[in-house]
């Protein structure tokens, strides 16, 4: 799942790793892709959250970004 603001989006691909860091690598990765691919500004203090979770849906790990603005 994939929150931004009021925005979420849930892609719930059934992906099979064969252990917790492969998933924490394909997620960095991922949200690598993302970021890059945003088609908006993540505002000043708002926090940008990709959550992965196994099969049962039991949360795995939470990766965040948040926006700071430096004057």
């Amino acid at each position: 799942m994939i929150r931004h603001g009021d925005r979420t989006s849930d892609h719930s691909d059934a992906l099979e790793f064969p252990d917790k860091g492969a998933v924490q690598l394909e997620a960095i990765k991922s949200t690598g892709e993302i970021l890059r691919d945003l088609s908006y500004p993540i505002e000043a203090g708002s926090e940008w959250r990709m959550e992965v979770a196994d099969e049962a849906r039991k949360p795995l790990l939470s990766l965040r970004v948040i926006a700071e603005l430096h004057e």
